[in-house]
């Protein structure tokens, strides 16, 4: 490996594409942060540097995953569950099979020499990040299908299964999400032993796969999928997505329901959802007031920033303040 990743931006910059001034990932986008409207290059925007670098879980960190997550599942998702975790801790354990391996043929090595390489630094910055590349490189294709007003794809297994997967990785991934499963943690902490002695931020990237790999199994098996568009007012985007439209950014009031919303453009986006009155497959032009609400969810979602076509579209929200979404 010649180079780490330091920039890695939790929204993919080629998703983000479809809202620069010429439809590129190296292009320009009007961002609207800290009240301020200004256009900025996709590489500058909804990135921190080493996001997704992976950090060694404790043994009670494990034991908490397998608890909360995947003890509850059975089956073939249990096993998809368990190969996340396994597929996430690997370079650990494979460092603790070489030491094993060195020390009984009597070449002894300890563990921190194996910890303090460059390589194996390297690697565990880019880990993640590359597993997110193959699962954007999997979307694509049906991100591709959805701009030419083709659903096609949700009539089989294979496309909700893909689809579904890829989508729910889009909501998991964000600074949003890793801050609010961080803050979960933190606050249990307070009130139950068990949390006192884990560390939230070594637990948040496993969970996220995870997540996105149990809400995504649930989502092609018993959601509908619908293509909502506009004609002549813009749909915006923010730094977390895909929302849920249920969402109450209330810990002690979850939602009632899940729908998950995802601008394709801006003027497409899909609605995944459990109401019978869309149809999988269905087309819907939908009106000004329409995209105004999906326009304000979207912001409500973002925890910083977020983006239009043109700047013009993001003058009404200057006064609206980030993180859950309350207004001044």
């Amino acid at each position: 490996m010649n180079q780490t990743t330091k920039k890695q931006h939790y929204i993919w910059r080629n998703y983000l594409a479809s809202w620069t001034k010429n439809n590129s990932n190296k292009g320009t986008i009007s961002c609207l942060r800290d009240n301020r409207i200004f256009a900025v290059s996709l590489m500058n925007i909804a990135h921190e540097n080493y996001f997704y670098g992976i950090k060694e879980l404790s043994t009670l960190e494990r034991q908490i995953i397998h608890e909360m997550v995947i003890n509850k599942t059975t089956g073939v998702q249990r096993e998809a569950n368990e190969s996340w975790l396994n597929l996430y801790c690997a370079p650990f354990d494979l460092a603790d099979e070489v030491v094993r391996f060195q020390n009984s043929i009597g070449l002894p090595i300890v563990r921190t020499q194996i910890e303090s390489s460059k390589e194996f630094k390297d690697w565990n910055i880019e880990y993640i990040e590359k597993i997110h590349c193959q699962i954007e490189s999997m979307g694509i294709q049906y991100l591709q299908l959805i701009k030419k007003n083709d659903l096609s794809f949700w009539n089989t297994e294979k496309g909700r299964n893909e689809f579904s997967f890829f989508l729910c990785n889009q909501y998991f991934r964000t600074k949003s999400m890793r801050d609010s499963v961080e803050l979960v943690f933190t606050k249990a902490a307070s009130t139950m032993e068990c949390f006192k002695d884990i560390c939230p931020e070594n637990m948040w990237l496993p969970l996220s796969l995870i997540f996105a790999s149990n809400v995504g199994a649930h989502i092609a098996h018993n959601f509908s999928i619908a293509l909502l568009q506009t004609d002549s007012n813009y749909f915006i985007v923010g730094d977390q997505p895909v929302i849920n439209t249920y969402a109450t950014y209330d810990m002690h009031n979850p939602p009632v329901d899940v729908e998950f919303f995802y601008p394709i453009t801006p003027y497409t986006a899909v609605l995944l959802t459990t109401d019978r009155k869309y149809a999988s497959g269905k087309i819907l032009k939908i009106d000004t007031h329409d995209v105004e609400k999906y326009n304000m969810l979207e912001v409500r979602a973002s925890k910083e920033q977020v983006f239009a076509k043109d700047s013009t579209q993001l003058t009404y929200f200057q006064l609206y303040s980030f993180d859950n979404g309350t207004k001044d």
